[in-house]
């Protein structure tokens, strides 16, 4: 078969007709897939599913407006080739997401894998990516040690955890107001990294840090964390947990009269603010990865047509954003390639470099980040927001501000 082809391509040649057909010949070099197939996990249920579940329709929304348009280009095979989620429920954990990465992939033989939500259950999942080496862009999760195990077939699109509240403190260190900051950390990866990352920024911008606690998870009671901040009286109370945590710990402190010139919460989502109560709320501040009036680059139109369609907002469903940059690094990762041969799109990814929605994107080398061994981190970070009257207020860095920061205190 070979031997034909070559004997037809070396007819063509002397004829001129392959001059002439250009690129389009290189069709008959390698089989063009039906479909690009791209596997995921989500948790449609199980305690993640409130933060997440809607966004298996954004990702197929996504996948039709591509679809409309032909489909990807994929240069190698000379045409636009159509786009194809498969994506299963994780329930939330991380040994089903695991267990339904490696049939995406002997089973449903995608071509390769966007990444589950939150840390520990990408960290879980992405052993398959060198496994079987396989593209795996991994999307809400941003833990270190992610990044740390030496793994060439995984990038993410978020930078390091630590580096969460950068912006903030930059911020911070330019309005010279703020001079105390104390800290209640939730005992999980994500918010030790992030609280770790941003203490010592803190103190690096010349805050006194006068408080530094720490509590479980499942922590209910805070009465003598927030004696302790009560008896320091710092400008700040920085919060770093999830949802459940942050809201019984805000109640709590409100009740107790803690008050600081500001509270700062890195998830003040609709997760957070629901339950809070918009008044209670208003004027908190925490971050988000992007917020309408961010001209960051990419698609900015389809993004929020697809939010449209959907229902979503990202006021309520803050990590869409992350989705789609997500989106946006798949679609661009193969189009440079050209190709869904795995060693290409590899490539492509290590090599890319692209404006999305949020700003600019690329993953970093090993040595780039903090951590000395991790490679593969993208360099999205999150930008302070506040709720001010109900909505979100984007602060900070200047160019991309919606509003004026506004402290409670003087």
């Amino acid at each position: 078969m070979e031997i034909g082809r070559r004997t037809v391509l070396k007819g063509l040649a002397a004829t001129g007709v392959l001059a002439a057909a250009g690129p389009w010949i290189r069709v008959a070099s390698a089989q063009a897939p039906d479909t690009i197939l791209v596997g995921a996990t989500l948790a449609l249920t199980g305690p993640f599913s409130d933060e997440v579940a809607p966004f298996k329709k954004f990702m197929e929304l996504w996948a039709e407006q591509i679809n409309a348009q032909g489909g990807i280009m994929l240069r190698e095979h000379g045409k636009r080739i159509p786009v194809k989620f498969i994506v299963y429920d994780d329930t939330s954990k991380p040994p089903v997401s695991l267990q339904s990465y490696e049939k995406l992939v002997t089973v449903d033989k995608v071509h390769l894998l966007l990444g589950p939500y939150s840390s520990p259950i990408t960290a879980a999942a992405s052993t398959v990516a060198d496994k079987h080496k396989i593209p795996f862009i991994a999307l809400e999760a941003n833990s270190t040690h992610i990044f740390a195990r030496g793994f060439q077939w995984l990038v993410g699109v978020i930078d390091d955890g630590p580096k969460w509240s950068w912006h903030y403190f930059d911020m911070l260190k330019a309005e010279g107001k703020a001079k105390t900051i104390g800290f209640i950390i939730q005992e999980t990866g994500h918010t030790k990294e992030v609280g770790a990352g941003s203490i010592a920024k803190a103190q690096e911008i010349g805050l006194k840090v006068v408080v530094q606690e720490t509590a479980p998870a499942p922590a209910t009671e805070f009465t003598p964390v927030i004696t302790k901040m009560k008896a320091a009286d710092p400008d700040i109370v920085y919060i770093s947990g999830f949802p459940a945590f942050n809201v019984a710990f805000y109640k709590q402190a409100l009740e107790q009269g803690l008050a600081p010139r500001e509270f700062h919460v890195i998830h003040h989502g609709s997760a957070f603010r629901k339950p809070t109560g918009d008044a209670r709320a208003n004027l908190v501040t925490g971050e988000n990865y992007w917020m309408p009036g961010v001209k960051g680059g990419g698609d900015v139109t389809l993004f929020e047509d697809l939010l449209t369609k959907t229902g979503l907002s990202v006021a309520d469903y803050p990590w869409v954003s992350i989705h789609m940059f997500g989106l946006e690094t798949l679609k661009a990762a193969l189009e440079k390639a050209g190709t869904v041969d795995r060693e290409k799109v590899l490539k492509a990814l290590w090599d890319l470099d692209i404006k999305t929605i949020s700003g600019r994107l690329r993953f970093q080398k090993k040595g780039e980040g903090l951590h000395p061994d991790a490679q593969g981190q993208g360099t999205l970070n999150p930008f302070p927001t506040q709720i001010q009257e109900g909505k979100y207020i984007t602060l900070w860095p200047q160019e991309i501000a919606t509003g004026k920061h506004i402290y409670p205190r003087k």
